[in-house]
């Protein structure tokens, strides 16, 4: 084996020798070429030294010419003289002798040349009167669109106080029925109460004097009138056969005409003691919903903010999480360990922390014995009046959660598309000055830069909580947050879609995807430039 393993390596390193030595007979050739070029560049450039003296000569007989012609004799420079030979007008150097054509030229020149001025002067001054007439008319157009804006600011300020005072009216009239109803109620138990002394007068004055016909007739009218005021109930009881009459029309005795009189006097009584515990039942449900709706409320802010600190507190891990990924990778790159045990032992307590906090975050510890407690505080009181309640207390405070979630989705849409926008104005400029000056240093930290802004928004979309987050969700996570992010992205449909966290996980990837883009070219046109 180790005769083959030497073998395999002699051949490679004869491999190796063969390609040196035509790398070596290219860089020869190409040497020679490089020595043959510079021979003929020498004598291009002995040629050209040849010419650039004789050049000299003629430059400088043509300026003592002009110098004469001017009458000035002073020493200048080599380029100062090509500057002022180039620099003379043609008229300068004309060798005729007559020199009356050339001053008509010129002066037609010159003509001319005023006439463009002043075709340029008017069309400026027509721009100029464009300009301002443009500007009267914005002007006109802004004042037209504040005094639009003023007047859709009163309107919508009188339709809130026409709700607001719809709103009072409103109010004002249900409290008015309320005290209504509540008056007549109190009206007829005090007519109830009047009539039972009444008759109770009258049946004991009755006993004493009236014979027993008119005992009867008075039997049977006390009987219309208590049915009468007593309403449907007292009629379901009267035919009710565990509930038997013990009066006839025909035949009976006044002890039971009495006695069954009295009777269905309690019965009335008893509905209407019925009818008042059931209205009192109903102010205390409504008194108790009324309370636990406003502690739902607080729970609701406190949940808000937690998670909120929640997912700063998750960020400032993912990073340093992120942090320690690429320490580690550079330290295995270098020959060292992967991670001391302290780093670890860190990592346990971050992801402790982590489990922690999105415990603290779900509903179900803030909204704990709702479902409960406050149904079995009203059931024995009325069955399924207080079941009823119970369901419309409910679904009133999953309205309410439903409301709030809502409002969150909102409020995360907003800074969402606030922060993309901020991203792709800083891409867009980024662009713009790379194609006017060029790719240097600070142009790629930029690119770095929104790169690492991007992956911390997606991040914050990964590790985001919303406020109705129950606990039974705890069940699905992993050991670590990567698994939660990697659930949530490749296992959608094991939990309710988050439509803001979906939308902002794409405008995301587009802006990594767009800025790694713009590197690539960037890079790339780089070394087309070095070439």
């Amino acid at each position: 084996m180790e005769a083959e393993k030497s073998r395999e390596k002699e051949e490679l390193i004869s491999q190796e020798l063969n390609k040196l030595d035509r790398r070596i007979e290219e860089l020869t050739s190409e040497l020679s070429e490089e020595k043959s070029l510079t021979t003929t560049l020498r004598i291009d450039l002995g040629n050209q030294e040849r010419r650039n003296e004789t050049f000299k000569e003629v430059i400088n007989k043509f300026y003592d010419i002009r110098q004469r012609c001017i009458k000035n004799f002073a020493d200048t420079s080599w380029e100062d003289k090509c500057e002022s030979l180039l620099h003379d007008s043609p008229e300068m150097w004309s060798f005729q002798s007559d020199n009356e054509p050339s001053t008509s030229n010129y002066i037609s020149d010159l003509e001319a040349e005023v006439k463009t001025l002043s075709n340029c002067m008017d069309n400026l001054q027509n721009k100029l009167q464009l300009g301002l007439e443009i500007e009267t008319h914005l002007k006109k157009k802004v004042s037209e669109l504040e005094k639009k804006k003023i007047l859709s600011e009163k309107k919508i300020k009188k339709e809130i106080s026409a709700l607001h005072y719809y709103h009072s009216q409103c109010r004002n009239n249900i409290t008015n029925l309320l005290d209504e109803g509540y008056s007549e109620i109190k009206s007829i138990i005090d007519v109830v109460e009047e009539k039972t002394r009444q008759r109770e007068m009258s049946e004991e004055q009755n006993l004493k004097s009236s014979p027993l016909e008119d005992v009867k007739l008075q039997v049977n009218e006390l009987r219309d009138n208590t049915i009468t005021g007593s309403g449907q109930d007292s009629i379901t009881k009267r035919s009710d056969p565990g509930f038997s009459p013990t009066i006839t029309m025909g035949t009976g005795d006044t002890s039971e005409a009495l006695s069954q009189a009295l009777q269905e006097k309690v019965a009335a009584l008893l509905l209407m003691s019925q009818q008042e515990e059931r209205h009192l039942l109903e102010s205390n449900v409504n008194a108790s919903l009324q309370k636990k709706v406003e502690e739902l409320q607080r729970n609701l802010l406190q949940v808000t903010n937690e998670k909120v600190k929640a997912l700063l507190e998750l960020a400032e891990l993912k990073q340093e999480h992120h942090m320690l990924q690429e320490r580690i990778s550079q330290d295995m790159k270098k020959g060292k360990h992967l991670v001391e045990t302290e780093e670890g032992r860190t990592i346990q307590e971050k992801d402790g922390r982590i489990k922690n906090l999105l415990k603290r975050t779900y509903l179900r510890n803030w909204v704990v014995g709702y479902d409960g407690n406050h149904a079995e505080a009203h059931v024995n009181h009325e069955g399924n009046f207080t079941d009823r309640k119970s369901n419309y207390n409910m679904d009133f405070a999953r309205m309410k959660i439903e409301n709030a979630t809502l409002r969150e989705s909102l409020d995360s849409m907003e800074h969402l598309t606030t922060s993309v926008h901020r991203l792709r104005i800083s891409l867009l400029k980024v662009k713009e000055s790379a194609s006017a000056d060029g790719t240097n240093i600070s142009l790629l930290e930029a690119l770095d830069q929104i790169v690492s802004e991007a992956k911390l928004i997606k991040t914050a979309l990964s590790s985001s909580l919303p406020i109705s987050w129950s606990g039974e969700t705890d069940k699905s996570y992993g050991d670590s947050p990567e698994e939660d992010v990697d659930n949530a992205v490749t296992k959608p449909s094991s939990q309710k879609v988050d439509f803001v966290s979906a939308a902002g996980f794409e405008m995301v990837e587009l802006l990594i995807f767009a800025a790694q883009e713009l590197k690539d070219l960037m890079s790339n046109k780089d070394q087309r430039n070095g070439d």
